[in-house]
C-alpha cells in the first residue's frame, strides 16, 4: 500500500488531518491536499472521459525538458535540406547515391558544427517518420475472381539442378490452389495454364487478377496500361475481365503472392529430386490435392468443397479448350529438321527445302504437311539441341545402312530400340532397318519385344527378323477375358509348330515337348 493510499484510508477511518499527518511524517499540506483530490473525485463522474480513476494511485509528476542547446535553427534547416534532397533522388532512380544519417553528421562536422551523432539521428528520424499502415480488410466473393503470378522453384532433375518457373493460381474465396511446373515463362506458357486451370476447376471466374508482367501488359504509356493481344484474345474466348495491380503493389493479390511462397515450401521442400520433369509434376499434383484437402480457416470446410460451391455459382465452361499454340512457317533443311527458336526438330523425309508449318505448344511441337499432322515432338525450351525420331529416316538408312550406328536418331531412340540394336544388331544393319520398319508400320514395339524374349528363353544366338517377324505374324491376341485350359493347350502346341519349322526341328519332337 502506497502513502497516497495509507493517508486516504486513515482519513476514511475517522482519524483528523493532524494526527494523520503526525502518525505518516508527512506535510499537513500534503495530507489536506490528498484528502481534498479524494474528496473531488467523489463528486466528479470519470466514466465517460478519457481520464482514468487514479485518485489513489501513487502520485506522479512531470518530467522536466531540457531546451536543445545544440540543435539550432540552422542546423535543423540544414538537415531538412539533406532529406529533401535524398527524397529527390529516390525520384530520380537515385536511391543508391542517398546520404545516410552518419553522411549528414560527418557533413555538419566538417562544416565546422560541433553536435552528436544521436541527436542528428533523433530529429532526422522525427522529421522522416511516417504513419503507420491501415490495411483494409477484403470481402473475397464466391466464383468472382481468381489470382495468377509466377515463382521460382530448384529441383534436381536427372542429377543436375536446374531453376524452373511455377504458375499458381489462386481462388481467394476458397484458398483452393492449382499450380505447373514449366521450364519457360512466355506467352504460349501463360495461355496453356490458364486453359489447363479453366479445364481443371471447370468454371470460369469473372475476373482474373495479374501485377504488371510482360506476358499480361505490353506497354505503359503514362497511368495507362496496354494488354497484350494473345491476352485479350483468350479474355474474349473464355469472356473473363482482366484487373491489373497496380504498380508495385504485388500486396493487391496477396492470395496468390502468398500462395507461390506456400507451394513451394510445402511441396518441395522435403523432396526435390526428381529422375524427370514429369515426375515432379506428378509429385506437384498429388501434394496440391492433399493441400486442399484441408479445412479453410474461416469457413471451417474443405477447399475443395468451397471450389465446387464456386463451380456452382460461376460461369459452366461450354467452350472446348483454347488453342495456345502459335502456327509458324518453317522451312526443312538438309538434315530433313525444322528449326524453331534454335532449336532442330525432325521431321519425316522427302520434304527437304520446302516449307511446312508448325504449331509451337508449351509442352509439344506439331508438324504439318499439307494440312495433315505428321509429326510430334516434346518442346525443348534449351538452345541448339537436336530432337530426332529415328523412324523419319529409314529411307534414308536403307541407302546408308553405315550411319545408323553413329548417327543422332540411334541415340535418341527409346532404350528398347537402343538396346535391342547393341545387343543383336551389330553389324546386321539391314536386318535392324527392316524390323524398324515393321515396328513403324504396326506400332507395336511391345509384341517384337515378346518376341525377342521367347526367342532368348531358347537360344541367345536366335534372335533375328525374320523369325521375330514370323513369330509376330503367327501370334494373335486372345478375345475374352477368360482362357480355357484347351485354348491354352491349343495356342500352346501351335507355336511350338512355328517354332519347328523356324528350326527345322522334327514333328515327332513337337509332340514330345506339347506332351
Amino acid at each position: 500500500m502506497n502513502e497516497k493510499q495509507t493517508i486516504i484510508k486513515m482519513y476514511m477511518e475517522g482519524k483528523s488531518k493532524r494526527s494523520i499527518a503526525k502518525t505518516t511524517k508527512k506535510s499537513r499540506n500534503t495530507v489536506v491536499k490528498y484528502i481534498r483530490e479524494f474528496e473531488k473525485s467523489k463528486q466528479e463522474d470519470v466514466r465517460d472521459l478519457p481520464l482514468p480513476e487514479n485518485i489513489l494511485k501513487p502520485p506522479t509528476y512531470k518530467k522536466r525538458v531540457g531546451r536543445v542547446k545544440v540543435l539550432t535553427e540552422q542546423i535543423k534547416n540544414r538537415l531538412r535540406q539533406f532529406i529533401k534532397e535524398n527524397e529527390w533522388k529516390r525520384n530520380h532512380y537515385m536511391r543508391k547515391q542517398q546520404m545516410k544519417i552518419i553522411d549528414m553528421h560527418e557533413k555538419l562536422l566538417d562544416d565546422g558544427f560541433s553536435i552528436s551523432y544521436t541527436t542528428v539521428r533523433n530529429f532526422v528520424n522525427q522529421e522522416t517518420a511516417k504513419a503507420k499502415e491501415v490495411y483494409i480488410r477484403r470481402h473475397c466473393k464466391s466464383s468472382y475472381e481468381v489470382e495468377f503470378d509466377w515463382g521460382e522453384v530448384k529441383l534436381v532433375i536427372d542429377g543436375k539442378l536446374r531453376v524452373y518457373s511455377l504458375a499458381v493460381f489462386t481462388l481467394p474465396y476458397s484458398n483452393y490452389r492449382f499450380a505447373r511446373i514449366y521450364k519457360s515463362e512466355s506467352q504460349v506458357c501463360v495461355l496453356d495454364v490458364h486453359t489447363k486451370f479453366i479445364e481443371h476447376v471447370e468454371f470460369i471466374p469473372t475476373v482474373f487478377t495479374y501485377d504488371n508482367m510482360r506476358t499480361v501488359v505490353k506497354s505503359f504509356v503514362g497511368t495507362e496500361k496496354t494488354i497484350t493481344d494473345s491476352m485479350k484474345n483468350l479474355a474474349n474466348y473464355y469472356q473473363f475481365k482482366i484487373r491489373l495491380c497496380q504498380a508495385r503493389k504485388g500486396n493487391e493479390k496477396g492470395h496468390v503472392e502468398r500462395s507461390v511462397e506456400y507451394i513451394r515450401r510445402k511441396v518441395f521442400s522435403g523432396q526435390y529430386s526428381f529422375s524427370s520433369l514429369d515426375e515432379a509434376q506428378v509429385h506437384l499434383l498429388s501434394s496440391l490435392k492433399m493441400l486442399n484437402e484441408r479445412h479453410h480457416h474461416e469457413h471451417k470446410q474443405k477447399h475443395v468443397e468451397l471450389m465446387k460451391e464456386e463451380k456452382i455459382k460461376g460461369t459452366p465452361l461450354t467452350m472446348t479448350p483454347f488453342d495456345t499454340a502459335d502456327l509458324v512457317e518453317c522451312r526443312v533443311d538438309k538434315y530433313s529438321t525444322i528449326v524453331i527458336n534454335q532449336n532442330h526438330y525432325s521431321v519425316p523425309e522427302g520434304y527437304v527445302g520446302t516449307y511446312i508449318k508448325a504449331k509451337l505448344g508449351a509442352e509439344t511441337i506439331k508438324v504439318f504437311i499439307e494440312g495433315k499432322l505428321v509429326a510430334v515432338h516434346k518442346r525443348n525450351w534449351g538452345l541448339h539441341q537436336w530432337i530426332m525420331d529415328i523412324y523419319h529416316y529409314l529411307a534414308t538408312f536403307q541407302k546408308k545402312k553405315g550411319a545408323i550406328a553413329q548417327s543422332e536418331c540411334l541415340k535418341q531412340a527409346p532404350t528398347k530400340i537402343k538396346n535391342l540394336y547393341n545387343d543383336y544388331y551389330i553389324g546386321k544393319e539391314r536386318e535392324f532397318i527392316e524390323l524398324l520398319s515393321y515396328m513403324k508400320e504396326h506400332n507395336n514395339i511391345e509384341h517384337v519385344m515378346d518376341a525377342v524374349n521367347q526367342l532368348m528363353n531358347i537360344r541367345s544366338d536366335y534372335v533375328s527378323t525374320e523369325r521375330i517377324l514370323f513369330i509376330c505374324e503367327q501370334s494373335s491376341p486372345v478375345n475374352g477375358d477368360i482362357v480355357y485350359e484347351d485354348d491354352t493347350k491349343q495356342q500352346s502346341e501351335s507355336n511350338m509348330k512355328a517354332y519347328a519349322q523356324i528350326f527345322d526341328q522334327k514333328e515327332e519332337e513337337v509332340d514330345i515337348y506339347g506332351a
